[in-house]
């Protein structure tokens, strides 16, 4: 592709880091780049315990697990979202509460958030922030599932940097967790944070993360080691990501502003279309991936319109599928009687946002988006 969808963003660091770990000879878990890597991540989301893992779903699972949420308690979780949410819901055998989006930001919608807690009394719920903008209903859903006693885990994956009332997204949640995968704002490869300012929740995920087996104790360095508490995961992030991790945060600022530099260009450039999502004034955005609504064109020509761009060598894709559709998990499914999810399905293009992007590549993008209307 000549214009990839997203791109890592690699640098000298990550370059010195790694042979530094390639030197120091210690390639698993617990290296000395993980504590560096946890800590500095958690400055920027506020958050005092952080502990890096290998993905974003193992961390969804362990926040779950961590909550003790189990078979037949209810977790509400967003209708348009990546998959790997309904899946750690699935994994711990609990109901997922379905619950469409608003159009604005395409987060939860509060008020039929409001509905679900209401009827069904879920334990928790999965707030996740969407292609860089936060969600419109954080703070409201926040206080509402604290009055009704319901966990947040918050899924800033895709929002790293974004800000409500100047309030970094990944600070709200009781649990909060973000993909480190290597075309999000930042990447190891493939890896997660999962974070708390619970000390209770955070010794319970990192000890189900280290296989449920405690540390050695210094009174008996032998034979502790492998005495284990029952089902545990081995779910560490290795020291060589972590490396990279920490490289990765010394491009964080730099990153950021290319981003919504790259986000501006696409919303003066394409003027002429509607967007996914509002920019609302009280957020900072970070414009992970740009999106447009085609909501006036059939299904098929935006599918054509898709494998056009494609051919072209501009990476597009679709909106999410929605997790509705998830077979073999039994699911509720909540809305106030529209299916955003599946119209965003059928009518978004995702275009491409990797921050080598400059002006004349979006102009070029917008060129071919154009050629094809006119033909078809």
């Amino acid at each position: 592709m000549k214009f990839p969808l997203n791109l890592p963003y690699i640098t000298n660091y990550e370059k010195k880091f790694v042979n530094d770990v390639l030197n120091k000879n210690w390639l698993s878990v617990n290296g000395e780049y993980n504590k560096i890597f946890e800590k500095e991540f958690g400055k920027i989301i506020n958050k005092k315990f952080n502990l890096s893992v290998q993905s974003g779903t193992a961390a969804l699972h362990l926040a779950l697990k961590a909550l003790n949420i189990k078979n037949k308690d209810y977790v509400i979780c967003p209708n348009y979202s990546c998959s790997a949410n309904i899946n750690s819901i699935s994994q711990v055998k609990a109901n997922p509460i379905l619950v469409e989006v608003e159009s604005d930001t395409l987060g939860l919608d509060y008020e039929i958030v409001k509905k679900a807690i209401l009827k069904y009394k879920p334990k928790a719920l999965q707030l996740v922030h969407v292609y860089g903008f936060p969600a419109r209903d954080t703070i409201k859903i926040i206080k509402l599932c604290k009055a009704n006693k319901v966990y947040v885990i918050e899924d800033a994956s895709e929002a790293l940097g974004a800000k409500i009332n100047n309030r970094p997204v990944g600070s709200f949640g009781d649990i909060s967790m973000i993909s480190l995968r290597s075309e999000k704002m930042i990447g190891v490869g493939e890896g997660a944070m999962i974070s708390t300012n619970n000390k209770n929740i955070f010794e319970k995920i990192n000890l189900l993360a280290c296989r449920n087996m405690p540390f050695r104790s210094k009174k008996d360095l032998y034979w502790k080691k492998y005495i284990s508490k029952g089902e545990g995961y081995n779910y560490l992030m290795p020291h060589i990501l972590a490396a990279i991790g920490v490289g990765q945060l010394k491009s964080l600022k730099n990153i950021l502003n290319k981003k919504i530099k790259i986000g501006l260009y696409y919303r003066n450039e394409f003027n002429n279309f509607d967007f996914a999502q509002k920019i609302n004034p009280k957020h900072k955005v970070v414009f992970w991936l740009n999106v447009i609504n085609l909501n006036n064109y059939s299904k098929n020509k935006v599918r054509k319109l898709g494998n056009f761009l494609i051919k072209n060598g501009i990476e597009v894709r679709s909106g999410f599928w929605p997790l509705v559709n998830t077979p073999n998990i039994n699911k509720i499914y909540l809305s106030n009687g529209i299916n955003h999810s599946k119209n965003f399905f059928e009518k978004f293009i995702v275009l491409p946002s990797n921050i080598n992007l400059k002006l004349k590549d979006i102009k070029f993008i917008k060129k071919k988006v154009q050629e094809f209307f006119v033909k078809n």
